[in-house]
């Protein structure tokens, strides 16, 4: 992405924000006559994905000015394409992971039939975990 072409916007944040409090009230919805213990999975995973979509499409789209912690928009703006990619890259691949563990752990759950409470506590530990390791990813100025 040219730096003459990176434009501040939310639109896509907002459409992401839209999009998951829509897909949310259609899987509680959809999940509510199943077990109380897959539409908590369900509710769970779906939380997870989108989170990891929300990086990649800071990700995609350079928005590195979104993420906590990170430049302004006037610093990314500065950068080069390369550089923001790389931080947001950075992002993206440790919410991979942890969607990827969360995706492990559910077919686990499911199989031994773990606790609701355990399944619950589990990955949002794991989302809050992963969101503090991000804070030891610096952009470079």
């Amino acid at each position: 992405m040219n730096n003459k072409n990176y434009k501040k916007t939310y639109k896509p944040l907002i459409a992401w924000i839209i999009a998951f409090l829509v897909i949310t009230i259609i899987i509680a919805l959809t999940l509510s006559d199943v077990s109380r213990k897959v539409s908590v999975l369900g509710f769970l995973i779906s939380m997870v994905i989108s989170l990891y979509i929300l990086f990649f499409i800071i990700y995609k789209g350079e928005y590195v000015y979104w993420i906590n912690g990170g430049p302004d928009y006037e610093e990314a703006k500065e950068a080069t394409s390369e550089k923001r990619k790389k931080y947001a890259k950075a992002h993206l691949d440790k919410f991979l992971k942890m969607m990827l563990i969360s995706f492990l752990y559910s077919i686990i759950s499911l199989l031994f039939n773990f606790s609701t409470w355990i399944d619950f506590l589990l990955i949002i530990m794991l989302i809050i975990i992963t969101g503090i390791s991000t804070i030891s990813i610096k952009y470079d100025k």
